[in-house]
């Protein structure tokens, strides 16, 4: 399998009502929807979770497989998360069934809280996103706070992604070729093996960096004083809905788990 078929958080152009929505809308039901996922410590505030995680795949009309292909990167940080839990329950003495228990919730509720969190770049083009952040976050900017440079850090990271890895995909594959061994051996020596692959991967990152930095200044780049836009940002009724539907049900979703428990 190549990384380039990793796409994590890649855009995902189809027409449903999920990237119709204002990106200033998503970010806010997003930081709503991971608040719930935080607080959600049981098996029935995560089944609610998970139950609004697939209603928002439905709604953004996503394929699980697509999702799922996805978060394949992170997927090793879920089982890590599990495993150590789970040690650190034995240590402490606990049976075997509460530890597998407690390791299962927890790898549940980070694995809910990063495929919300991979929704947004999945249903919102890089550019709209970083324009929603940047709106979002200009009331800070009377405060000294660079939320336009924060916003366009976001979109060029967003966008460079997929470029990254089929530039480390293309790499590992001209090492495999010389007879590199990148997948034998034990622990150390499989890590002290992609040193070079890591080595020429920065060399790529920061030349494309310096490319892009000459490209923005030869085009009179002067940050975000005055930058008009091609598709401006128009809140409609449907944002208003959506996130007073997802702000209202996280809401009636906080005070219930707090009665019930």
């Amino acid at each position: 399998m190549s990384l380039s078929s990793l796409s994590l958080g890649q855009y995902v152009p189809i027409d449903s009502p999920v990237h119709r929505l204002d990106p200033r809308g998503k970010l806010l039901m997003l930081l709503f929807l991971v608040s719930a996922v935080f607080v959600s410590a049981d098996p029935l505030s995560l089944g609610a979770c998970v139950l609004a995680l697939c209603g928002a795949v439905a709604c953004a009309r996503l394929s699980w497989r697509a999702v799922l292909r996805s978060s394949r990167p992170i997927l090793f940080l879920v089982a890590f998360t599990f495993v150590f839990n789970v040690v650190s329950e034995l240590w402490m003495g606990r049976p075997a069934w509460g530890a597998l228990a407690r390791g299962g919730l927890t790898a549940l509720r980070l694995m809910v809280l990063m495929l919300f969190a991979l929704l947004l770049p999945l249903t919102t083009a890089p550019l709209e996103l970083a324009d929603g952040l940047e709106r979002l976050l200009h009331p800070l900017a009377r405060f000294g706070f660079p939320s336009h440079e924060c916003a366009m850090m976001v979109g060029i990271a967003l966008r460079f992604i997929p470029l990254l890895m089929e530039e480390t995909d293309r790499i590992i594959r001209a090492q495999l070729s010389r007879g590199a061994r990148l997948d034998q051996g034990g622990m150390l020596r499989r890590v002290l093996a992609f040193f070079p692959v890591l080595i020429p991967l920065f060399v790529i990152v920061f030349r494309r960096a310096d490319e892009m930095a000459l490209a923005m200044e030869a085009r009179g780049y002067r940050g975000g004083e005055g930058r008009t836009r091609r598709c401006p940002l128009v809140w409609k009724r449907s944002d208003t809905a959506a996130a007073a539907l997802t702000v209202g049900s996280v809401v009636l979703f906080l005070l219930v788990r707090r009665l019930w428990l």
